[in-house]
């Protein structure tokens, strides 16, 4: 089957093919604009090109039809002791996660993950909470297992952070003999276990820390990932690139950072945040398919390893990429070389492609940009 992206922001598209009323929303200083799409009384947890989940009052889940305006409701919890912690749209489901109110004396606390299709729910984990939706949305990422929603198969988490291409191919990291720092695995979907990368620790723990990978992202070529290990007396966190050639690139050396939101690849594009010496502050870069880097944003001079969080939330395809600091969330369009939308948390930008069928067996990608607030969805025009 042939596949096509379309480099062309969906904005103005996506309202024409869901049929859906919507009002200009742009921001007086924005140089995009920002078209309100939907709104409801209550908190949008995930969404699509045809579908919108939200909660209400953390008691009530919906699903919001954005073809033909209709709603399924896929939970009740109404005078129960539960609430909904978490629900994500799968390829063809919804699978949520219900915890024990926090506010009630229940104890043990009780954690659930149900994956509902077509009006049932089947329960799918206990004593787990579901991070992700992924590998092409058919994949739930919970705690300590994941779930192929599509057969039921579940498979061990890795160390830390699991990542699926499209495939069902899972990296992850997990410890190696005989040192046993944390090295980097591939898994095929029929379980075949493959060891990509040994680590360069020579012991597997220093000061309380495991020494190795990890948090590994792929685009289904390239696999980024973070190292931890010892340098000049201490640990430092190495970003690495590996290629599809198995050459590996060190990208950024950061003193005291780590965490999930400091990079994003996607169709070759890197977004990385680095902490710079020369000028004593974190910068966000984007490093092209062919290796250039481009520094798209740097902190203040008031910034400090205390204040004002630097976080990387989305990455487009074409490299245009989205990241909050401190209350602020900015949209950088990185073909322009410009910063084109910034807009006040607890709002985000989020991208999301959107396939529709061509002549024959072919497919159309195109992408869009959107800013989720907590009750409403824009779609973002650049």
């Amino acid at each position: 089957m042939m596949r096509r992206w379309i480099p062309y922001v969906l904005a103005f598209l996506l309202p024409m093919l869901v049929l859906l009323p919507f009002k200009a929303a742009a921001d007086a200083n924005d140089e995009a604009t920002k078209l309100l799409l939907n709104k409801f009384n209550g908190t949008i947890l995930d969404f699509d090109a045809t579908r919108i989940i939200w909660k209400e009052n953390d008691k009530v889940l919906w699903l919001y039809n954005r073809t033909d305006g209709t709603q399924d409701k896929v939970y009740d919890g109404t005078g129960s002791t539960d609430i909904i912690h978490q629900a994500k749209l799968s390829a063809q489901s919804v699978v949520y996660n219900l915890n024990t109110d926090p506010r009630t004396e229940i104890w043990p606390r009780v954690q659930t993950v149900f994956n509902w299709k077509n009006g049932q729910a089947v329960q799918i984990a206990s004593g787990e909470d579901l991070f992700k939706v992924t590998g092409n949305g058919n994949v739930a990422l919970l705690s300590h297992h994941n779930v192929d929603l599509t057969t039921g198969q579940t498979r061990e988490l890795g160390y830390d952070r699991v990542e699926f291409s499209a495939d069902g191919t899972m990296i992850y990291t997990a410890p190696s003999a005989p040192v046993n720092a944390l090295a980097l695995y591939q898994s095929l979907p029929d379980g075949t276990v493959t060891q990509l990368a040994t680590p360069s620790a020579k012991v597997p723990k220093w000061l309380g820390w495991d020494l190795g990978f990890y948090g590994p992202l792929t685009d289904g070529k390239s696999i980024v990932y973070s190292e931890l290990f010892l340098r000049d007396g201490g640990l430092s966190w190495v970003l690495r690139l590996r290629n599809v050639d198995n050459s590996v690139a060190t990208l950024s050396v950061n003193p005291h950072t780590a965490g999930h939101d400091l990079y994003l690849i996607n169709n070759g594009w890197i977004a990385y945040i680095e902490y710079n010496k020369e000028i004593k502050r974190k910068v966000v870069n984007v490093r092209s398919p062919e290796g250039a880097v481009k520094r798209v944003f740097e902190c203040p001079d008031w910034w400090s390893w205390t204040v004002a969080p630097l976080a990387i939330n989305e990455l487009g395809p074409d490299g245009t990429v989205a990241f909050t600091f401190n209350d602020k969330s900015y949209l950088y369009y990185t073909q322009a070389d410009k910063t084109v939308s910034i807009s006040r948390s607890p709002a985000r930008f989020q991208y999301r492609e959107h396939v529709l069928d061509g002549p024959g067996d072919s497919q159309y990608r195109i992408g869009g940009w959107y800013l989720q607030a907590d009750d409403s969805l824009y779609a973002v025009r650049i």
